[in-house]
C-alpha cells in the first residue's frame, strides 16, 4: 500500500547522505539494490521478452555481483550508496572504460525512497567525483523505456550517442545511449 506524505512530512524526513562503498556490507547493499533493480526492470519490459536476462547475460551480470568491489571499487571504479537514517535508499557506481572516461552503472532507488531528489544527487555526486578523478566523459546506457531516468540524465547535461557497448540487434534495438562531458 502506497503511504502519502505531505509536504511538511516530507520536510521533516531525514535527508539522504551519500556515502562512497569501501565495505563488504556496501557493496552487499549496492548488490541487493542491484537485483531489486533487475527485478523492478523485468516487471517494467514483461512485453520484450528476453531482454532483461539477455542485457543481464550480455553484461555477465552474475559474475558482477560476485565481484563488485573489484568492478565498481578502486581502481577500477567508485560506489556511491544514499543512505536515508540507516535505510540504503539508493546506489549507483561508474567503472573506468580506461580511455578517459567512465561509464555510470546501475542506478536505482528503490520506489520506497522516491520523489526526494535521491538519484539526481546519486547522479550528481558521482558526475563529481568522476570529474575529481580525472575523467573527461562519462556515459551510460539505459532502457527505452526508462523515461524518467532519461529526463534526469538530459537534465543533468548527457545527450544521446552512439553505443558504447556493443549489444546484438535484438537487444540493442531497446538501449538508449547518453554521454556528458565532465570537464
Amino acid at each position: 500500500m502506497l503511504a502519502l506524505v505531505s509536504g511538511s512530512e516530507r520536510e521533516a524526513l531525514p535527508a539522504d547522505e551519500v556515502v562512497v562503498a569501501t565495505t563488504s556490507e556496501h557493496y552487499a547493499a549496492f548488490g541487493a539494490l542491484i537485483v531489486e533493480y533487475t527485478q523492478w526492470l523485468q516487471a517494467r519490459y514483461t512485453d520484450v521478452p528476453g531482454l532483461i536476462d539477455g542485457v543481464g547475460a550480455q553484461q555477465s551480470m552474475g559474475e558482477e555481483l560476485d565481484h563488485l568491489p573489484e568492478k565498481y571499487g578502486p581502481p577500477e571504479g567508485l560506489t556511491l550508496l544514499a543512505y536515508r537514517g540507516e535505510d540504503v535508499a539508493g546506489g549507483v557506481a561508474y567503472r573506468d572504460l580506461h580511455d578517459g572516461t567512465c561509464e555510470m552503472k546501475r542506478l536505482y532507488v528503490p520506489e520506497t525512497f522516491g520523489g526526494r531528489g535521491t538519484g539526481r544527487l546519486l547522479c550528481t555526486s558521482l558526475i563529481d567525483a568522476a570529474a575529481d578523478a580525472g575523467f573527461t566523459l562519462m556515459r551510460l546506457d539505459t532502457g527505452f523505456r526508462n523515461d524518467e531516468a532519461m529526463t534526469m540524465y538530459a537534465s543533468l547535461g548527457f545527450v544521446a550517442c552512439d553505443p558504447h557497448v556493443v549489444y546484438p540487434p535484438h537487444l540493442g534495438q531497446h538501449i538508449r545511449f547518453f554521454e556528458r562531458p565532465l570537464r
